[in-house]
């Protein structure tokens, strides 16, 4: 009886299915994603792309803060530098005047109020 029992366990039914096929699927799977993951996460370039205080996130904070202050979305022909350390005693700042334009970029009446 002992030794049907130990035959039965040697006897693998989960390798003679289906279900051992999808597992075996399953793994090969994550074997390709880990190793596409691990070659672009060790690749120069992705790092060059991604780095703290000169990559994509410095992008992204620079526009976040920009667009926070002004109200208006940050794109490259503007100077961070320059903006952000800007003298809000005139009127020339990104919110109020529109260089391009050579306007404000606010509304208002081209007649005096009240008719006048």
């Amino acid at each position: 009886m002992d030794v049907v029992w130990v035959a039965k366990l040697q006897n693998l039914d989960l390798l003679k299915n289906k279900k051992g096929q999808s597992i075996v699927e399953y793994i090969l799977l994550l074997a390709v994603l880990s190793s596409i993951g691990y070659s672009f996460y060790n690749n120069a370039m992705f790092k060059e792309f991604i780095k703290g205080e000169a990559g994509l996130f410095k992008r992204i904070r620079q526009g976040m803060e920009y667009s926070y202050r002004y109200g208006r979305q940050f794109n490259n022909s503007i100077d961070y530098d320059n903006a952000m350390n800007f003298d809000y005693r005139t009127n020339q700042h990104d919110t109020y005047f529109n260089n391009q334009e050579n306007r404000s970029r606010f509304f208002g009446g081209t007649d005096p109020y009240g008719g006048q």
